[in-house]
């Protein structure tokens, strides 16, 4: 996904548009729908706050961003994230790093086959993920139900990235550049959830003890 110009992302606010940089409108437009395209409906219903790095947005523009997410079921919350204004440099970059660590998107249902979910952060999906869907995402991916379909955890270089479901049973898995594919024969069914991680140069599933 193309994070240099915008990004949504959650916060302790919820969710968050973040535009890096205003100076080519036009052209954080077309990447903040291509996110919104590549989500897919996951974010229908979603109130979301706009935070601007650097430049600034003039009235016009704000409505263009609030009828192009409102397009996708969406509605823009004008007021300023709470932590988007802090008094220094170190303060305001802590900030942010703790906001992309916590992100998380919950999807309170099935992913059904051709739908494909990206997003930056971890993902949590109360449901089953079926064969022929994906989820892309920077952080865990946490299923409570089966996972058929192609998880990649990590994406953009997280090693440590885990992928849990109370059934592992994906197409394809991957953590990070390593890449796991499913057995040509099916195997026994572990006695309980199953958590996928990297262990040395590979990805190892075992069988999840809390």
């Amino acid at each position: 996904m193309n994070t240099q110009l915008c990004a949504i992302k959650g916060s302790r606010d919820g969710l968050v548009v973040t535009i890096n940089d205003s100076t080519n409108f036009t052209a954080v437009l077309d990447a903040l729908e291509q996110q919104l395209i590549a989500s897919q409906s996951f974010f229908q219903g979603s109130t979301a706050k706009l935070l601007v790095k650097q430049g600034t947005l003039s009235l016009s523009q704000l409505d263009e961003i609030e009828r192009l997410i409102a397009r996708y079921g969406m509605v823009l919350d004008r007021r300023p994230p709470q932590w988007s204004v802090t008094p220094s440099v170190s303060q305001q970059n802590s900030e942010e790093r703790g906001s992309v660590e916590d992100s998380t998107l919950l999807v309170k249902r099935t992913i059904r086959s051709g739908q494909r979910l990206h997003y930056d952060g971890n993902v949590v999906v109360m449901g089953d993920v079926n064969p022929g869907a994906e989820i892309v995402c920077t952080g865990d991916i946490l299923v409570l139900g089966s996972l058929r379909g192609v998880a990649h955890a990590g994406a953009e270089g997280k090693t440590d990235a885990i992928v849990f479901a109370f059934r592992l049973e994906p197409t394809q898995l991957r953590i990070a550049h390593l890449i796991s594919r499913a057995p040509d024969e099916k195997l026994p069914q572990p006695e309980g959830p199953e958590v996928a991680r990297v262990v040395g140069d590979r990805i190892q599933l075992s069988v999840y003890n809390h």
